[in-house]
C-alpha cells in the first residue's frame, strides 16, 4: 500500500494505493487543506488515512466460522467504505442495518454455514412484504459482491449467492414529463421564487438535483459560453456534501451557454453582487451560483420539499424533480437529437442507461 499528496485546485488531496488480490485499487481523499501553508497538516492526514488502511489490510479476515453478518459489516466499512462515495456508503449500511441484519435466518448463521436456501429465503421474504423487484436485486448486488470478496480471502470455496433466483424485473410506469409549453409555464410560475435559477437551469440543461446545487460561478464561462458540470452537493445524515466530482466520471460535462442563459445568469450575479454590497458582513460568498438571499447555497433536500409544495399550487400536472431532467430529454428528441447526443447532455456513463430510461420515445 502506498500514498502520496496530490493537488488539486489549489487544495490537497490524499491519494491511497493499495491491492485486492491482483487487482489494483485507488481512492482520492479530499483533506480540506489548501496548498498554501498547509503541506504539514495534509501530511500528517495522509499519514492517518494510511494507518487507518493498514491497520484494515493487517487484520485478519480469516476463518469460515465467523458470523456471515459480522463479516458483511466488517466489508462495508473496512472494504467499500474505501471505494464508494460517503453518501452511498451510507444507504448501503442502512440497508444492513434495518433490512439484512433484522432476517432471522441469517441470524448466528456463519459463513461456512450460509447456504443458497437463507439468501433465497430473504428475497422471497422481502417480495412478500412489498419490497419491488428492483430493490431486491439492489440487495442481492451487495451480498454477492461481500461474498465474492470472502471467496478472494480464500474463506469459503464458492459463493453460495450465486445459486439465486431473482424476482423478475418489472417495467416502470412512464414518468411524467413536461411539454416545450408547460416548461415555459414552469418557468414563469417559479418567477422570482428562491428555486427561480434552480429551475432555469434544470430545464434546460437536465440537470441532477446534486449537480445543480454544486454549480459553483467559477464553472459559468462567459467569454468561451460553456458552463461546467464538474462538483455536486449530494445530502447526507451528517449535512450535505460538497466535492469536486460527480456521479460519474462521464457526468463531468462541458455544454454550451445559450445566448438567453448567459443574459440570464449574468443577471443572477449582479443580483448577488447587490446583495452582498447591501448585507456586508451577513452575505455568505459562498461562490455557488444557486443561493438563497444571503448567499447561502441552496441544499438538496431543501430544492425538493419547496418544489414538491409549489407544483401542487401550480396548475401543472404533477412531477417529481427528477422528472424534469426525463423532459429535457424528451424536448431534445422531439428536436431530432439522437440517444447519443442525449446521453452526452445528460453525463450518462453507459448509453445503454439512457437508452433503458427513455425507451418510450
Amino acid at each position: 500500500m502506498t500514498g502520496s499528496l496530490q493537488i488539486k485546485k489549489n487544495r490537497y488531496y490524499a491519494v491511497l494505493s493499495w491491492y485486492e488480490g491482483e487487482k489494483r485499487k485507488q481512492k482520492w481523499i479530499a483533506t480540506g487543506f489548501d496548498v498554501k501553508g498547509n503541506k504539514r497538516r495534509a501530511e500528517a492526514f495522509l499519514k492517518q488515512e494510511m494507518d487507518k488502511l493498514e491497520k484494515i489490510q493487517d487484520r485478519h479476515l480469516t476463518g469460515a466460522d465467523q458470523p456471515f453478518l459480522s463479516f458483511m459489516e466488517q466489508w462495508l466499512n473496512e472494504v467499500e467504505g474505501y471505494s464508494i462515495r460517503v453518501t452511498t456508503l451510507e444507504q448501503y449500511k442502512a440497508v444492513f442495518c434495518n433490512v439484512i441484519s433484522t432476517f432471522p435466518a441469517f441470524q448466528n448463521v456463519t459463513l461456512r454455514g450460509l447456504a443458497p436456501g437463507h439468501i433465497q429465503s430473504f428475497y422471497n421474504s422481502e417480495i412478500k412484504r412489498g419490497i419491488s423487484p428492483a430493490t431486491v436485486r439492489k440487495y442481492h448486488t451487495n451480498i454477492h459482491k461481500c461474498l465474492k470478496y470472502a471467496m478472494q480471502l480464500d474463506i469459503i470455496d464458492r459463493n453460495p449467492a450465486d445459486r439465486i433466483v431473482l424476482p423478475k424485473k418489472q417495467h416502470k410506469a412512464q414518468e411524467t414529463v413536461y411539454s416545450a409549453e408547460e416548461i415555459k409555464r414552469l418557468m414563469e410560475f417559479f418567477r422570482g421564487d428562491i428555486l427561480e435559477t434552480v429551475i432555469r437551469l434544470t430545464a434546460t440543461y437536465g440537470l441532477r438535483r446534486s449537480e445543480v446545487c454544486g454549480l459553483r460561478w467559477e464553472s459559468v464561462d462567459f467569454e468561451k459560453g460553456t458552463i461546467s458540470i464538474c462538483h455536486t452537493a449530494v445530502s447526507s445524515k451528517n449535512g450535505v456534501i460538497y466535492a469536486d466530482a460527480t456521479k460519474t466520471r462521464s457526468s463531468c460535462r462541458t455544454l454550451p451557454l445559450t445566448a438567453s442563459m448567459s443574459e440570464y445568469l449574468r443577471g443572477v450575479q449582479k443580483r448577488q453582487q447587490e446583495e452582498k454590497a447591501f448585507l456586508g458582513a451577513a452575505y455568505v460568498d459562498s461562490g455557488y451560483v444557486c443561493v438563497g438571499p444571503d448567499g447561502t447555497p441552496l441544499t438538496p433536500n431543501a430544492v425538493s420539499m419547496h418544489f414538491r409544495r409549489m407544483i401542487r399550487k401550480s396548475g401543472l400536472p404533477y412531477i417529481r424533480f427528477h422528472g424534469l431532467r426525463h423532459s429535457v430529454a424528451t424536448l431534445l428528441h422531439s428536436v431530432g437529437r439522437d440517444i447519443q447526443d442525449i446521453q452526452g447532455w445528460l453525463g450518462h456513463s453507459d448509453i445503454s442507461t439512457t437508452a433503458n430510461i427513455y425507451s418510450h420515445f
